[in-house]
Formats: structure tokens, C-alpha cells, sequence
């Protein structure tokens, strides 16, 4: 099934992808690393050849809920301010990265919807402060997401 992309120049699409692609943004990807593998949301922290990103879920796993160090790492994003079919979570205490750019790229030159929100200045803020303090990001990421996420 064609998506509205599909009638866009490629040069425009790039553009569009390049102006997207920013700290904050959410996206749609499929991912190969999940069991079983699917279509996540993640948020793009700190973009570049090997961008940074946290995944979004539905529910905060039991997990990560009995552990205090991981829970208060999830930062809740209500289903209506960015247009997601329920509320979710923000997990900020697992850095992703395994995504190249050129995966990123890939998946949407095919589907440009796959690009969604924004994250607001406030929940942008949160997430600066949460991985300020979380324990499960080594300094030197926690700095690259900071200084990311400031930037905008």
C-alpha cells in the first residue's frame, strides 16, 4: 500500500527526515532486537551516526516497578498531548542504540509517518533530569543526552 510519502521527491523526503530528526523527536521503527521483533515508539535523545534513543512503552514492566533504581526512571507521557493510542512511559534507564543512522534513514524514506511528536520543553526537561541522576547510563552518554536535549 503506497503512503503519502511515496509521492514526494526523494530529495524533499531526505529534507523532511533531516529537519525531523532532531532531540526529542518520536518515532515509529521497527525493531529487530525486541523479543519477539515489532514496531516500537522510541525517542531520538541525542541524534548522529550512532544516535541515541529510549524506548516508549504502554505499561512499565513489573520488572522495572519493583525495582525503585529502574521505576523512577520512567517518565510518563499522557496519550492526547502526543497523539498515542494510550498513555505511556519513557524508558530512561536503558540507553538504545542500536540503530545505525542509515537504519533510521531507511525506515523513513519508505514511511515519512513514521516520524510523530515532539517531545514538549517540559517532558524534555524531565527526561534531562532523570538521566541526570540514573545509575544504568555510563557518564559519558548520560553527557551526550544532555547536552543533546538542551540544544533545542
Amino acid at each position: 500500500m503506497a503512503t503519502l510519502g511515496d509521492y514526494f521527491p526523494q530529495k524533499e523526503k531526505e529534507q523532511y527526515i533531516d529537519e525531523h530528526l532532531q532531540p526529542g523527536q518520536i518515532l515509529y521503527l521497527f525493531c529487530d532486537f525486541t523479543t519477539p521483533p515489532k514496531e516500537k515508539y522510541l525517542v531520538l535523545a541525542c541524534p548522529g551516526q550512532n544516535p541515541l534513543l529510549f524506548m516508549i512503552n504502554s505499561e512499565i514492566h513489573p520488572f522495572i516497578a519493583a525495582r525503585p533504581e529502574l521505576s523512577k526512571c520512567q517518565i510518563k507521557l499522557d496519550a492526547s498531548e502526543y497523539e498515542l493510542n494510550h498513555d505511556s512511559y519513557i524508558n530512561c534507564s536503558k540507553v538504545i542504540d542500536e540503530f545505525s543512522e542509515e537504519d533510521i534513514y531507511r525506515q523513513l524514506g519508505r514511511d515519512v509517518s513514521r516520524i510523530k511528536n515532539v517531545l514538549t520543553p517540559k517532558t524534555k526537561q524531565e527526561v534531562i533530569q532523570v538521566v541526570s541522576a540514573a545509575r544504568t547510563i555510563k557518564k559519558h552518554v548520560k553527557t551526550l543526552i544532555i547536552q543533546a536535549l538542551q540544544t533545542e
